[in-house]
This record gives C-alpha cells, structure tokens and sequence, in this order.
C-alpha cells in the first residue's frame, strides 16, 4: 500500500466534529442531570452527601461505555465514544473536579 502524503490528507470533516461533539454533550447533559441534587443538597441543605456513587457512574459511562465504543465499534460510534471521554476529561478540568466528583 502507498502511504498518503501529509500535506495531501484530507482536512477533519464535518461528520467526525459532529460525532465528537455529540459525545460531549451527551456527557454534560447527564453529568448536570446526575450532579444537581447533590450539589443542592450539600450547598443548599448543608447536608454531607457522599458523592462516590455518583462520580463512579460518571466513570462508567465515560471510560466504561466511550471505551468500549472507542475500541469495538467503527464510524460514527467510535467518535462517539471519544466525545464521552472527552466530556469527562473537559468537565473535570473545568470545574476542578466539582462537575465529577473527584473534588468531594
């Protein structure tokens, strides 16, 4: 086989943006969903929850799921499984751990 050229490689297509960042956002949506009672039960109330049932769900959906996505499928879905460890990555760099239940 011939190897491409680098400068003759296509440029990232749309379709791939689209399947990374599906993954991501899918990642967010059900962190906010999982996180917001906790965080309004321990700001709000004052109550000491423990957030380790949810930060380990957390990273069974993103390395759990989006690896097996990432290392079984092809197309679409392997993206797709990037984006779900990109969002964990993104969310936990960006809160400091708050958003993932590392920082509890």
């Amino acid at each position: 086989m011939v190897e491409t050229d680098e400068r003759r490689r296509p440029p990232l297509g749309m379709r791939e943006i689209t399947a990374v960042g599906s993954g991501l956002g899918t990642f967010i949506l059900v962190d906010a969903i999982m996180m917001y009672s906790a965080f309004e039960r321990n700001v709000v109330h004052g109550k000491d929850l423990n957030l380790v049932a949810q930060s380990l769900a957390l990273l069974l959906l993103a390395f759990g799921l989006g690896g097996f996505l990432a290392w079984k499928m092809t197309g679409f879905t392997r993206l797709y499984g990037v984006g779900l460890m990109c969002g964990w990555t993104f969310l936990t760099l960006f809160s400091l751990g708050f958003c993932t239940g590392l920082n509890a």
